[in-house]
């Protein structure tokens, strides 16, 4: 599965807050790809990077425990929106 910038938005949007290797087995991607999109959004003010605890889902990535990603509600949120 090919994680794209909508996809990740709508995935956050949708749960709010993950951690990039829950982000990252859901996408079937790496630990580094799933991160390079997320900076998108980051980088944009859209998502904030939190401190957080280690993966749960037993994935064995190399996230490191303080990947948290966390969408930043403005309002509705139109998914095709730039």
């Amino acid at each position: 599965m090919t994680m794209t910038l909508i996809d990740a938005k709508a995935y956050l949007i949708d749960r709010r807050r993950a951690t990039l290797c829950d982000i990252a087995t859901h996408f079937e991607s790496t630990p580094d790809a799933a991160r390079q999109v997320l900076q998108h959004w980051v980088a944009k003010g859209r998502v904030n990077l939190l401190q957080g605890l280690p993966c749960k889902t037993g994935c064995s990535c190399s996230a490191r425990p303080d990947e948290v990603y966390e969408w930043v509600a403005r309002g509705p949120e139109p998914l095709f929106s730039r």
